[in-house]
């Protein structure tokens, strides 16, 4: 089954949302939707799960239309799972009743209801209120929720923004493994790289209401200015860890070796997160430095940006560095030439994704 959408919705003083993409509902997959804050993300899935209506355009399951001219399939029609950033959890009703409210009355319901519980850990606390849950207990509630009936799709709208960083990363891993054992694709909306790269398989960038980009997280991501710098950006690529030693892990990267800070916990794949402005650059043969990673590259793009220059490297694997364009006229650097490339390791951050194919 594929899910087509191609809407347009006009607010008021507000974006106008004009979004295409499709969606493949047969296999399980984790499609980001990733962007700044106001661009339409959150709009664009409440379209596409009944809950506003588009001002135009169709949304077809195939060959069924979900929304097309004067036809609306209300929501709970949909077979759409959706989690809201704040659990929105009925305050009247305990966690299992919670849980079973969207199962129709049969024999599977209280079976069901009772495996959801156990597999987001909260077994013994069934007669639990939300008033007296914590915040991530409530948000293991509406994910519980959300998968009970088994939905086509499951929409996540940034689930872990109101969460502490120890409790939202332990969710983001059971998040995963809950919709893989499921067989369940979801759109998950975030602006968070780190959660973009951790639960991605997919990435649509949306930039004032459009789709502007589809591709791998590593791929959508390289280049695009990091939330704490509008200037330096990342380099984003996918590694395997190879070993550890005196607190780094070492990692492949096709054939380069990088060593590069230990997170912790036990994973055997990682996207790595490379930030321009920690990768310097040398002719062959220099001075000895500090950088523990010293990679043989190509220069294959310089782009002067007043004071700084952006360099595009080729090491095996695509690489950005950010020098002054002082350092890049005393180097005397061109489009086709050979340097090293001097990456720190506290310049890589560690994103692990242990059970990506």
């Amino acid at each position: 089954m594929t899910l087509t959408v191609d809407v347009h919705r006009q607010f008021a003083g507000g974006p106008l949302i004009q979004a295409a993409l499709d969606l493949d509902l047969d296999h399980f997959g984790i499609t980001v939707l990733f962007g700044p804050s106001g661009c339409g993300k959150t709009t664009l899935l409440r379209l596409i799960s009944g809950l506003e209506r588009p001002d135009g355009g169709l949304i077809h399951l195939d060959s069924t239309a979900w929304f097309q001219g004067s036809r609306q399939v209300p929501a709970h029609h949909r077979s759409v799972g959706y989690v809201f950033q704040e659990g929105a959890l009925f305050p009247h009703l305990n966690v299992a009743t919670n849980v079973a409210f969207g199962l129709g009355r049969n024999a599977e319901r209280s079976s069901r209801v009772a495996e959801l519980i156990r597999r987001v850990g909260l077994a013994g606390l069934e007669h639990r209120r939300p008033g007296e849950l914590s915040g991530g207990q409530k948000q293991r509630v509406a994910l519980a929720r959300a998968l009970a009936p088994k939905p086509r799709l499951v929409l996540l709208d940034e689930p872990f923004a109101s969460l502490d960083r120890p409790a939202a990363e332990q969710l983001r891993h059971e998040l995963r493994a809950m919709l893989r054992a499921d067989g369940i694709p979801a759109l998950l909306v975030t602006h968070d790289r780190g959660e973009a790269l951790s639960l991605g398989d997919r990435m649509l960038r949306m930039d004032a209401g459009r789709i502007v980009q589809d591709g791998r997280p590593e791929d959508v991501l390289t280049g695009i200015a990091t939330d704490l710098d509008e200037v330096g950006s990342e380099s984003v690529v996918r590694a395997r860890v190879a070993g550890r030693r005196e607190g780094l892990l070492c990692l492949e990267v096709g054939s380069t070796l990088l060593f590069a800070p230990d997170p912790g916990g036990e994973f055997s794949q990682a996207r790595l997160c490379i930030r321009s402005e920690g990768v310097a650059l040398e002719r062959a043969g220099g001075a000895p430095v500090s950088s523990r990673n010293h990679l043989p590259a190509r220069i294959v793009e310089l782009e002067i940006r007043g004071a700084l220059a952006r360099v595009r490297l080729d090491c095996g694997f695509p690489l950005e560095s950010l020098v002054t364009t002082w350092a890049c006229r005393d180097l005397g650097l061109c489009v086709g030439d050979s340097v090293t490339a001097l990456v720190k390791a506290t310049a890589i951050r560690v994103v692990p994704m242990d059970d990506f194919v």
